[in-house]
């Protein structure tokens, strides 16, 4: 597990360059503005609802995969995986075309009380992104396949190839602009789902072949169904505290939504560095403890998580706060001025303060899919998006714009906070009934 996890760290490090490649180029082009805000805004919806496929899809499709493979015929597993991604690409395309349609209505409740520019940016932008619900449908239908073929260092390689497309758009084609940043979003997109395509076919996995029976497809689905209704309210939870934070900063002006989107860039990168990209292994890993009984070895791994991320998040706190500013002042320029970076780091930093919450808070997560609890990960997100709300109204008054990250911190706290507490008793309850 450990080569496994040095792998992936190795290849997601590398795709964060790329991303980082791409967003050098658009803090140069864009700045902080009226057009980055409308981009921003329009992300969110297609954001959210392949987030809670994406989450309702995890759950339910690796224990019925793993038991159909543990029956020992390949070609059920090879028929089954095709039903899968035959069905997501099926449900991606009718709901992109969906949001599509209903642009006119979507675009003025995502706008809220944001600029009139800001709006008329998204009303451009929203009908071309709807299309990325569909490509990242699919991409993590393949992403989640790969992994269970023990090829998930083809989709984190992948990103690679979609920082370097968007970087490249915009240093070649600046005056683009808004409809450039588009283009480079889909094309990237579409050239990394290309290479986890191309990855799941060297397993083996023909995209196009004999399918399980129409009853033995009914039966899987309807226990993947089960598996992830109990775990939907918790991943629109879930999905829900992140894509409030981008409308509720909107209404603080024109710019707002820019400063916290490249934050939260930025942010993403390093959580994505240190935890998101690994998840996968990490589900495969608990659910082979946890099959076996193996309790101290859950305990092992939660108390060394738990020191790697007090340690990783004291270090992020004092290193944005020291050198955020300035750095991100060296780093960018064109249109990305000093005021732009300090206002960009203050948004950084409090996102921060619940960096080493947010990594463990990922890891309980990893550990209810594995025990099949879906009720706890959505009693814990109820529990997080209920204190994102509360701080967020609560600080408001006195931190304007940077109430939105701090919430976003408290909430990650709240959640830690439980499943602390739903560990202990869970692992009581295991031992009593040994």
């Amino acid at each position: 597990m450990k080569k496994q996890l040095a792998v992936i760290a190795l290849l997601t490090a590398a795709s964060q360059l790329s991303a980082f490649f791409k967003l050098w180029f658009t803090a140069r082009v864009f700045g902080i503005g009226s057009d980055l805000d409308g981009y921003n805004l329009a992300l969110v919806l297609p954001t959210l609802i392949s987030g809670v496929f994406a989450g309702f899809l995890q759950t339910g499709l690796f224990p019925v995969r793993a038991k159909l493979k543990a029956l020992g015929s390949s070609d059920a597993v090879d028929s089954f995986e095709r039903a899968v991604l035959w069905g997501v690409t099926a449900i991606g395309a009718f709901l992109a075309l969906l949001l599509y349609l209903f642009t006119p209505v979507i675009v003025p409740i995502l706008g809220g009380h944001a600029a009139d520019p800001v709006v008329a940016s998204t009303l451009f932008a929203f009908p071309y992104l709807a299309i990325l619900v569909a490509l990242n449908m699919v991409g993590d239908c393949v992403a989640y396949l790969l992994a269970m073929r023990n090829r998930f260092s083809i989709a984190a390689a992948a990103p690679i190839a979609n920082g370097v497309v968007g970087g490249l758009l915009l240093a070649s084609w600046p005056q683009g602009g808004l409809s450039n940043l588009l283009l480079g979003t889909l094309l990237g997109l579409a050239v990394q789902l290309s290479i986890c395509f191309w990855g799941l076919k060297s397993t083996g996995l023909r995209l196009t072949g004999q399918l399980l029976p129409v009853r033995q497809i009914i039966l899987f689905g309807r226990e993947m169904l089960l598996l992830g209704v109990w775990i939907l309210p918790g991943v629109i939870l879930s999905n829900l505290a992140v894509s409030l934070p981008p409308i509720w900063v909107a209404s603080f002006g024109e710019g707002a939504n820019s400063a916290f989107g490249y934050a939260y860039r930025l942010h993403s990168s390093m959580v994505q560095l240190l935890v998101m990209a690994s998840s996968p292994v990490i589900l495969t890993h608990f659910a082979d403890l946890v099959a076996n009984n193996e309790i101290v070895a859950v305990r092992s791994i939660i108390a060394k998580s738990a020191v790697a991320s007090a340690v990783l998040g004291f270090l992020g706190v004092v290193l944005v706060g020291v050198i955020g500013a300035p750095l991100l002042t060296v780093i960018f320029g064109g249109r990305f001025d000093a005021e732009a970076a300090t206002r960009v780091a203050h948004h950084w930093w409090w996102m921060t303060t619940g960096l080493a919450f947010l990594i463990l808070g990922n890891v309980f997560a990893k550990l209810w899919q594995s025990q099949q609890r879906p009720r706890q990960i959505s009693v814990a997100a109820a529990a997080g998006l209920v204190v994102l709300v509360a701080a967020f109204f609560c600080l408001k008054g006195l931190l304007l714009e940077f109430s939105v990250p701090a919430a976003m911190s408290a909430s990650a706290v709240a959640i830690v906070v439980l499943g602390i507490t739903r560990l202990r008793l869970h692992v009581t309850n295991i031992q009593a009934e040994r």
